[in-house]
């Protein structure tokens, strides 16, 4: 076998009829299915915390230590 060939060949790809019979066998289900009514994306969260952190708590530490800076 060449490099080539073997650059070629995608690992996986080659199952024997056992195993192929084996997998359509399985029945095919979501095991955690995602209603968007209901939840909240882990995408939608992290959107949110870096909204809070970037206009809510960095403004406020920095009005804080401007407030501390010109009181002093």
């Amino acid at each position: 076998m060449t490099i080539r060939e073997w650059l070629k060949e995608s690992p996986g790809a080659k199952l024997d009829d056992a195993e192929a019979a084996r997998r359509a066998a399985e029945p095919k289900s979501d095991p955690l299915p995602f209603d968007p009514l209901t939840q909240v994306s882990a995408d939608a969260k992290y959107i949110v915390r870096r909204l809070v952190l970037w206009f809510l708590l960095l403004p406020a530490v920095i009005g804080l230590i401007l407030w501390l800076v010109a009181k002093a």
